[in-house]
């Protein structure tokens, strides 16, 4: 795997987990919750390759403590009455999981429907419902988190 996802290996990776959401019968999101750590990129291309009205995405922020752990956010941010909805909680990559776990979990406390995306994920860590590959070590940047 190459150490920088590049512009074209996005749109591959994107259409992998398009056809993945589109051949689930059981969840057609309405609603996109794209976490801050890299997914407000990848929920953008996915609500208009999944025809899902840009006022259905929304971005949740995220925080990483002293240890290097990420954690959502609710100061800027709360989620409201999910009822009725089918959100699709994406990020780019994923290493352990966890994260994506808890906006899942926090989506389905508020009486939502909720299913979790992400392009590439650790092999070893909680897997994504939609995942575009595995990755044996660190998952790698993507070029929109390059310093130019």
């Amino acid at each position: 795997m190459n150490n920088v996802v590049n512009l074209d290996r996005f749109n591959q990776l994107l259409n992998t987990v398009v056809r993945q959401i589109q051949a689930d019968s059981t969840f057609q999101p309405n609603t996109i919750l794209a976490l801050s750590t890299g997914g407000f990129p990848v929920g953008a291309a996915l609500a208009k390759r999944l025809g899902i009205k840009s006022r259905n995405v929304i971005g949740l922020p995220v925080y990483k403590d002293d240890n290097g752990d990420y954690h959502l956010d609710d100061r800027l941010v709360r989620l409201g009455d999910c009822t009725q909805q089918r959100i699709l909680v994406v990020d780019e990559a994923s290493k352990r999981g966890l994260l994506t776990k808890k906006a899942v979990d926090s989506v389905v406390e508020h009486g939502g429907m909720a299913k979790s995306c992400v392009l590439i994920a650790w092999q070893e860590g909680i897997q994504p419902d939609y995942v575009a590959e595995t990755c044996e070590a660190e998952p790698p940047d993507f070029y929109w988190e390059l310093n130019n």
